[in-house]
Formats: structure tokens, C-alpha cells, sequence
């Protein structure tokens, strides 16, 4: 239970919001353009980040004995323990909107451009990433101003969570003293409550053979003729799993989203190819399975001038959130009161990291705000979007623990 308190001044609540939002985004927090997507914990873009970000930002709003956590997390707790847990959980890597112009300057502007004809924030990850740490903190804030009781215990979490994996949060939350009741994941789900999503395995197809110089090009055994004949070959095994299709969730699928040659030299027929395929889970599909599928094209195209090799790589699983937990029905009063209805609940359309959490028993809700930029330009945020999320989470809490 958490007891009622006055709001402080809703002016100066946006004020720091705003402030708080626009000194994150000036901080680089973005997975480097390339062939490798995976970014590890300890990553010197992410401890930076942390160093100059949020770990400065609890500091400086007073808050002290930060819990450390494996990976290079850390977290907050706040109640006494006497009732249920929450974990609310914010995630540091930014994964998106590579070719940014101008992806560090926290500007706020009109994008009318964008069709949106009110003030936004912009930068790379501010709605992946730092709008979510923003609620955290307003939060955090909120709670060491009015110290209202919290009759459980409330954890914050800064999750770095960067390689399509679930190791970060099963690390940070096997590491609590006891694991939380419910976890509430922070991402722009557009104002809905995710309770589910896809899967993903990450299957790594190396093609082997032999460097020529192009103007010799042998007629069998090319390299880049082979990855070629691979992805027409899997086109096909992708058609009959996009047949397979979760009434909830959507279909399976086998997609190749990365392909690099080596070397790359002036009229040279390459040595080998990497290709990744992007694997698609839904609940019951076995991991072994799906890569297994994978292995059998390659065998067909395996020979004495090109050897492949398949390799398994990250994995998340597949979820599909079974009953209400409490978590659910405190985001669907809170947003009645700030959103004006219920979060519509639904399912998130990639893979994330609920599975991590529902691995572990903890049933896990996504929530968050719209992200309305490109996949690859702009990033950005509505200011009010920033303010309802905040006002949706506090009330969400305090519903949590009434």
C-alpha cells in the first residue's frame, strides 16, 4: 500500500522532466553503425553513459545507496518491504535511428514535417531509451519529495540490456534479495499495455571458400553466387513459416537482415560470407528446431569449393502474458485518470525482453509512450507524451501498492 500525498507543482514537475530529458540526449548512448549490433554491458558507450547520465541524474536528485547489480547495472529501492514487489525497468542501449542528423543535440522543436504540430525533444533514443529513464526519475523524485509509505518494495531499474538477450535482466533480477511480484518494462508501446510478443534466435550462416582475382572467377564454388542460392533457398522456408500464425502474436519467419563479404578488394571474388537470419518465435516453436531448419539448407549447398557452417546465436523468447496481474489493472486505472480511457492491451510486433522476466515466474508488462520518428532518421518525443508517461507511471505505483 502507498499512502496518498499531494502532487508537488505540476509546473515545476515539467520543468525538470523537460530539463531532465534534454540533458540525456546530449549524451551518446547509440550501438555503432556495422556489422556487429550487439553491444555488451560494459560496452565503454554504455558505462559512459551511465557515469554521465543516469547515475548522476539519482545522485543528484539525493538519492543515495544505489544498489549495484551484475552486467553494470544498478538499481533504486524504495518501500519496506512489508507487501508486494515492483520492478520498473528502464534500458540504456540505443539500437535505432542510425542516421540521425543531428542525434545528440536535445533539441525541442515543431516537426511539422512529420505531420506533428507541437513541441517534441529530439534524440537518438529518446523514446527508446531516455523518456523511460525520465519517468524513472520523475519517479524517483516524486517519492524522496512527499516520502509517502510504500508498503513493499519498489525497485528502479537501469537495465543495459544491449545484445537481444535476456542475460541483463535475469542477472539483475536473480541478484535481488527476492525476486519481484511484477515487472513493468518501460518502451514506447504508444500508450497499450504489450503482454506479449515474438521470439527471435539469431542464426549466424558462415560460407567459406576461396579468394580469386574476379577476372578468373571459377565456374563453380563462388562465394557470393552460394549466399545468393542460400537466401532464394530460405525464401522458401520463410513462406511456409509466415503459414504458421499465432491469432495474437502473427507468424514465424526466416529473414536474412545482414550480409558482409571478405575481403572486400578491387576485382577479388571474396573468401567468405556472413550472413544472419532472423529467426521469428512464437510460444511451443523449440529453439533447436528452428535453427536445425536452417542447417538442412545450408547442407544442401555445402560442397568441396564452399563449405557453410551454421552457428545459433542470441536468443529471446516468445511470451504471452496468462491472467491480470496486479501490474496490469493499476496501468488501466491509471490511465484512465491521466489517458482519458484504459491502455488498450496488446502485443508488441518484435521481439523483447518480457520473456526474460516471465522465464523467471514474474509476470511482465511493456508500457510506454509513442515513438513517432523514422526506423533510421529522426528520433523523437511530444513533450505532453513525456508528461503523461510520467503522470501514467506515478499513478500506476501508487495504484500498485494501494
Amino acid at each position: 500500500m502507498i499512502s496518498e500525498t499531494p502532487d508537488t507543482s505540476e509546473l515545476d514537475d515539467e520543468r525538470y522532466r523537460l530539463a531532465a530529458l534534454r540533458r540525456l540526449c546530449r549524451i551518446p548512448s547509440a550501438v555503432p553503425l556495422g556489422p556487429d549490433t550487439l553491444i555488451g554491458p560494459d560496452d565503454p558507450i554504455i558505462t559512459e553513459y551511465l557515469r554521465r547520465g543516469p547515475r548522476r541524474e539519482f545522485a543528484e536528485l539525493g538519492v543515495t545507496g544505489l544498489v549495484e547489480l551484475p552486467m553494470n547495472q544498478f538499481a533504486v529501492r524504495f518501500g519496506d518491504g512489508d507487501g508486494p514487489g515492483l520492478a520498473v525497468m528502464a534500458y540504456t542501449p540505443t539500437q535505432h535511428n542510425n542516421l540521425m542528423a543531428d542525434p545528440w543535440s536535445g533539441d525541442v522543436r515543431t516537426p511539422h514535417a512529420h505531420g506533428v504540430d507541437e513541441p517534441c525533444v529530439f534524440g537518438q533514443g529518446v523514446s527508446q531509451n531516455k523518456a523511460p529513464q525520465v519517468a524513472l526519475l520523475d519517479l524517483a523524485r516524486w517519492i524522496l519529495e512527499h516520502r509517502p509509505r510504500i508498503r513493499g518494495t519498489l525497485w528502479l531499474m537501469i537495465n543495459n540490456e544491449g545484445r537481444s538477450s535476456h542475460a541483463c535482466s535475469t542477472a539483475a533480477l536473480e541478484a535481488l534479495p527476492e525476486l519481484p511480484d511484477n515487472v513493468l518494462q518501460l518502451f514506447p508501446t504508444g500508450f497499450q499495455s504489450s503482454v506479449g510478443n515474438r521470439g527471435r534466435v539469431d542464426v549466424t550462416v558462415h560460407i567459406r571458400g576461396r579468394a580469386v582475382h574476379s577476372s578468373r572467377a571459377p565456374r563453380d564454388g563462388r562465394v557470393i553466387d552460394t549466399a545468393a542460392e542460400f537466401v532464394t533457398r530460405l525464401r522458401a522456408l520463410d513462406l511456409e513459416l509466415r503459414t504458421n500464425v499465432h491469432h495474437r502474436l502473427g507468424g514465424e519467419q526466416a529473414v536474412v537482415y545482414q550480409q558482409t563479404f571478405d575481403p572486400v578488394a578491387p576485382h577479388t571474388l571474396p573468401a567468405s560470407a556472413t550472413l544472419v537470419v532472423d529467426r521469428r518465435l512464437l510460444p511451443g516453436t523449440a529453439v533447436d528446431a528452428a535453427v536445425d531448419q536452417i542447417r538442412r539448407i545450408a547442407a544442401t549447398l555445402d560442397g568441396p569449393d564452399c563449405e557453410l557452417v551454421v552457428e545459433p546465436g542470441v536468443v529471446m523468447d516468445p511470451v504471452l502474458l496468462e491472467g491480470r496481474p496486479p501490474v496490469l489493472d493499476a496501468l488501466r486505472e491509471a490511465g484512465e485518470e491521466h489517458l482519458g480511457q484504459a491502455p488498450p492491451e496488446t502485443v508488441y510486433g518484435g521481439s523483447f525482453d518480457a520473456g526474460g522476466p516471465v522465464r523467471l515466474g514474474i509476470p511482465t508488462v511493456m508500457f510506454g509512450l509513442p515513438a513517432e520518428g523514422d526506423l533510421l532518421g529522426d528520433d523523437f518525443v511530444r513533450v505532453s507524451a513525456v508528461h503523461r508517461q510520467s503522470r501514467v507511471l506515478r499513478s500506476a505505483v501508487r495504484r500498485y501498492f494501494a
